[in-house]
């Protein structure tokens, strides 16, 4: 479905990725995952045309459709919630609240309704609506939040909504980056379930590690160091097994290769003015010059932990609110 092959990119006069190799196939469920900086919204950005490589190419199937949800949506607009979930044309919006309005005044015979009515079956429309409401409840929201506008609701619901669209649609490739910044626990496990279930390929951006361990089957790191993309198969944890081990085995490949070069050099330092060793260490010396020496590795990026102690209650006053109250439109969140 998607194969990246030789890919070098260079931002800000660092290299983030040189000739770099990934592929993703059908139905495939992986994480890309790295430090901050490292070069994670780039590579999205490439595979969604939004930037080009310095080399190398990327290569979607022709027939795929490919779905994004970026971290954060724009200014909310006068769509409603089920609008965006929906996911429809301007066109179809237009027949949906022309059959609204009739429904709401109870004239059911006008041609613009019949008109309105008859599109909107042609377009599936009919299909979509049960199944959008159907992803939105699951996601937190509730039957009277579906008419309402999109610019009633926080950045953080109004997200919900997009993602929702992204289910209806059924994306081949579903590319989130980090879904569950806005979502609380229940939505959180509803979507985790959806996900199981999703047919589609999924490439995905996050710091939830129980999120991506439940979903996932395997792991691209962008390693900062060697500008490269590394596959390891399992979920996240898996993940981490597997690169400590890989460590392990660079740090052993090391020590057993400076331990060969020490007894070459010695032989060559000890025999270089021996004639009768002259062949023998001038083959050791042209070995050495030909020798593909293994670079110290680099000890694996580990998270950086920090904790707050419990501090001791204090006897005075830290904050005190009156009569507060905050709406989003006729929503009201408290008062």
């Amino acid at each position: 479905m998607l194969t990246i092959h030789k890919l070098t990119k260079t931002l800000g006069g660092r290299t983030l990725l040189r000739e770099a190799e990934m592929t993703i196939n059908w139905g495939e469920r992986v994480a890309l995952v790295g430090p901050n900086g490292a070069g994670k919204s780039t590579l999205f950005r490439m595979i969604l045309d939004e930037d080009q490589p310095d080399e190398g190419t990327i290569e979607r199937d022709e027939y795929a459709i490919t779905g994004y949800l970026p971290q954060e949506a724009g200014e909310p607009t006068d769509e409603t919630i089920l609008e965006i979930a929906i996911g429809i044309t301007p066109e179809l919006i237009g027949y949906l609240r022309t059959i609204r309005e009739a429904e709401k005044s109870g004239d059911l015979s006008s041609p613009e309704f019949a008109h309105a009515q008859d599109q909107f079956t042609a377009l599936n429309g009919y299909q979509l609506e049960p199944k959008a409401k159907k992803i939105l409840s699951g996601l937190g929201f509730k039957q009277e939040d579906f008419a309402k506008p999109a610019r009633e609701y926080s950045g953080g619901w109004v997200m919900r909504a997009h993602l929702a669209k992204l289910l209806v649609m059924e994306p081949d490739l579903l590319m989130l980056d980090e879904p569950t910044n806005h979502l609380d626990l229940l939505s959180l496990l509803w979507l985790q379930r959806y996900l199981l279930n999703y047919s589609g390929a999924i490439l995905m951006i996050s710091h939830d590690r129980d999120f991506m361990d439940s979903i996932i089957e395997t792991v691209i790191e962008i390693d900062p160091d060697a500008a490269a993309l590394l596959s390891y198969t399992g979920n996240y944890t898996s993940y981490l097994d597997q690169r400590e081990k890989r460590y392990e085995q660079q740090v052993q490949a090391y020590r057993n290769q400076n331990k060969e070069i020490e007894g070459h050099q010695e032989f060559i330092d000890r025999f270089r003015q021996v004639g009768s060793k002259a062949a023998q260490v001038q083959s050791r010396i042209k070995f050495l010059e030909k020798l593909d020496r293994i670079e110290k590795p680099r000890t694996p990026r580990k998270p950086f932990k920090f904790a707050f102690p419990q501090p001791p209650r204090s006897n005075q006053k830290v904050m005190e609110l009156t009569k507060m109250g905050q709406s989003y439109g006729e929503k009201r969140i408290y008062k």
